[in-house]
């Protein structure tokens, strides 16, 4: 393991029934927030109404921006930014899944900085404050309620990048999985697929020798699967539903990546995917994550195993670690192609480019556990064209 800096400022308020103690955790940081969600669920659900009262109760005057679509628009993210900063609130509530809550740090970073917030992501210029943020996650998947990490999509490119911005790593955040209990089984499914990539992403792309981080990436895996395949068999298991919350937060919250950071070449390429066809993030990683191992096999051999063991203790090699993943996704009706996802293969060329116009490196290459050049990444999408049977 190589040194590392770990601080993580976020207060964490977690278990069933939490949500009710929101409205005085936010009460400590702010009196006058903006929420930001979308016009969906948080609404249909009640749970905005809910949250509004317990504001009113607590002495917070609240105002609502409920414009978030998934995989978020950079207009979208200004436009609340210019209103948060208009109404000159203290805080920014993000109440929803990884959409609402990572458009809730952009707007964040916006009503601080003025701007757009794509002046804001990785490839641009990276800043370090913003207006505080609180994150109330109805959905389990992208852990953006525990670190300072947000994907944004351009109207026009539609690239999709990401910003790093410390001031937005939320100052609290309220996880109450009963939220949980009326996800949609096809966004519980992506969410696991996104868990599981953020779990392993640097354990397949590092190096670095750490016993401890390769050991809490696969446990969280295996934690995954089996609170996933009781949320499948009794939608109500309250235990399983927190299980799989916290292995969401903790996956992409820091520990597991201190000490061995590697890049998220796996997200990178799926975010092509995502800003472009406007898919499901979860679904896209399940396309991207076997063919990626299928493609560095022969680096990852020592890594695989152990991680299919995860997935079929019978594992023995490399081939039979990638076979026992693709069959669990398959079981779980994420053993993806593009033309699952109405992808055509003549995008493979335009997918590349704007991995490259956002996420290359000075010698125009991304990734690991090899660097990939524009050919690589043509090779890895062209692998995800269905083969003729």
């Amino acid at each position: 393991m190589h040194e590392f800096t770990l601080h993580m400022p976020t207060r964490f308020i977690f278990g069933n029934g939490v949500f009710q103690r929101a409205g005085k955790a936010i009460r400590k940081h702010a009196v006058k927030v903006l929420i930001v969600c979308s016009p969906g669920s948080a609404v249909r659900l009640g749970y905005l109404d809910r949250l509004l009262e317990q504001l009113e109760h607590a002495g917070v005057r609240a105002d609502v921006y409920d414009k978030v679509m998934p995989n978020p628009r950079v207009s979208m993210v200004n436009t609340g930014g210019r209103l948060a900063g208009d109404l000159r609130v203290d805080a920014v509530v993000g109440l929803g899944g990884g959409s609402a809550m990572d458009a809730a740090k952009g707007v964040a970073i916006v009503a601080k900085h003025g701007g757009s917030i794509w002046d804001y992501t990785t490839a641009n210029k990276t800043v370090h404050e913003s207006l505080p943020v609180i994150c109330i996650p109805t959905l389990s998947a992208t852990g953006s309620e525990g670190n300072a990490f947000g994907v944004m999509t351009h109207d026009d490119t539609l690239d999709k990048n990401g910003f790093v911005c410390r001031g937005a790593q939320p100052v609290v955040s309220v996880i109450d999985p009963e939220l949980t209990m009326s996800v949609p089984e096809d966004y519980l499914l992506d969410g696991a697929v996104d868990i599981i990539t953020h779990s392993t992403e640097a354990y397949f792309s590092s190096s670095e020798d750490a016993v401890f981080n390769d050991g809490l990436s696969l446990s969280l895996t295996a934690t995954v699967l089996e609170s996933l395949s009781r949320i499948l068999e009794d939608p109500e298991d309250k235990d399983a539903r927190a299980a799989f919350s916290w292995a969401s937060t903790v996956a992409l919250i820091g520990i597991n990546e201190a000490g061995r950071e590697g890049p998220h070449t796996m997200h990178v390429l799926e975010h092509a995917l995502s800003g472009m066809f406007d898919i499901s993030h979860g679904r896209g990683l399940a396309l991207i994550f076997p063919k990626y191992l299928e493609m560095f096999k022969s680096r990852l051999s020592g890594k695989l195993i152990p991680f299919g063991k995860v997935f079929d203790e019978t594992v023995y090699s490399a081939d039979s670690a990638i076979a026992a993943f693709r069959k669990w996704l398959d079981s779980i009706g994420r053993d993806l192609f593009f033309s699952d996802l109405d992808i055509p293969s003549e995008a493979i060329p335009g997918l590349a480019d704007s991995v490259l116009r956002t996420s290359a490196n000075k010698h125009g290459r991304i990734g690991a556990p090899a660097e990939m050049e524009k050919a690589d990444i043509e090779k890895l999408y062209a692998m995800c064209i269905a083969p003729e049977t």
